[in-house]
């Protein structure tokens, strides 16, 4: 009996060693969180109410901002400086953007003139598995720029009004990905407005297979549009 107790004690031992070390390196490693934007702990505005300057920690739990002279806004646009505002209840704001899903999206300002671009970063453990990376974007409000570990990952229009890149080379690792706008100096509205951010298994579709599919239904469209009486 005594020695079952000290086997079983040992085991007991090894067993929790095994558990921690294991939650040390989860840790570690950590996992990417708050991708759809909807664990903001800010106080909701009244009804055309807006907050400058918001607090980053409330508006974007799990995210850094960063950009020189970022400024960071709830419910309101920035005038002239890089800005990234969170969009959300209770609705309209004062601005008067809906959010693309849920409660909260989000908008990067960029004016080509001040400072760089603004950025919202964070770092975890991208899924083994993953293939790309896909996110929801505004309609004329998608100058994005998104980078995995400062390597920039090219991006494709795919359905549902989304932008996808190919991250298959990230999958299984630890990276920081950083959502950011273009940057063409002089150039007014290199705004991103952005949610739902997801990672997948299923491949980014070619380009050439875009170009051809888009060149099907206009060809397609044609033939169509001749053969129906005037």
């Amino acid at each position: 009996m005594k020695t079952q107790k000290a086997g079983g004690g040992k085991s007991g031992i090894i067993v929790i060693l095994a558990l921690l070390l294991l939650g040390q390196s989860g840790r570690a490693q950590g996992d990417f969180q708050n991708l759809d934007f909807e664990d903001a702990t800010i106080a909701p505005t009244p009804v055309g109410g807006w907050a400058y300057p918001a607090d980053p920690t409330q508006c974007f739990p799990g995210w850094t901002v960063g950009g020189l002279t970022t400024v960071v806004s709830y419910n309101d646009l920035s005038i002239g400086a890089p800005a990234v505002d969170l969009m959300g209840p209770n609705f309209p704001n004062a601005v008067n953007y809906t959010p693309l899903q849920g409660s909260y999206s989000v908008l990067l300002q960029y004016f080509g003139y001040d400072g760089g671009p603004p950025t919202l970063s964070q770092t975890g453990l991208i899924p083994s598995g993953t293939q790309s990376i896909d996110f929801l974007v505004g309609n004329g409000q998608s100058d994005a720029v998104v980078t995995l570990n400062g390597v920039n990952i090219p991006l494709v229009q795919i359905s549902g009004g989304r932008l996808a890149g190919n991250i298959s080379a990230f999958a299984g690792t630890t990276a920081q990905l950083t959502f950011s706008t273009t940057s063409n100096t002089g150039y007014v509205g290199n705004w991103l407005y952005f949610d739902d951010i997801q990672f997948s298994s299923t491949p980014v579709p070619e380009p050439s297979a875009f170009a051809l599919t888009a060149l099907s239904a206009v060809l397609l469209g044609g033939r169509r549009w001749k053969g129906f009486p005037h």
